[in-house]
């Protein structure tokens, strides 16, 4: 079971790193680096992941690990891991933030049309 965590941690750890680029010194930090990034329920599961594995370090305490839950939430990680597409994300923070300058611009264009009107130049 120790062995099976820390494989299960390890892989997690690598499709961190490859789909969301997240790195850190441990599955932890990169958790929390990746924050918001992921959903509720992956989160769920990444948090009783890091706690199994630090558990697992403890030959007394690696008993209180469940295994089946351990499964389950590195079967679920996985799972969304695998459909995230790091060039889809790329493309929509570059049409997100086109999308803002130019909601920008065109709400200051509206502001200056109006003072212009306002002040009988138009």
């Amino acid at each position: 079971m120790v062995h099976t965590i820390e494989q299960q941690v390890a892989e997690i750890r690598g499709l961190l790193e490859t789909k969301l680029r997240v790195r850190g010194p441990s599955l932890a930090a990169q958790v929390r680096k990746a924050g918001r990034a992921l959903p509720r329920a992956v989160r769920r599961d990444l948090a009783f992941m890091v706690q199994s594995a630090d558990l697992v370090k403890n030959p007394k305490l690696a008993r209180m690990v469940d295994p089946q839950r351990a499964e389950r939430a590195h079967r679920n990680t996985v799972a969304y891991l695998n459909t995230v597409d790091a060039r889809e994300q790329r493309i929509t923070a570059v049409i997100n933030v086109a999308a803002s300058i130019a909601l920008a611009v065109l709400v200051t264009a509206a502001v200056v049309l109006y003072v212009l009107v306002q002040r009988g130049f138009v």
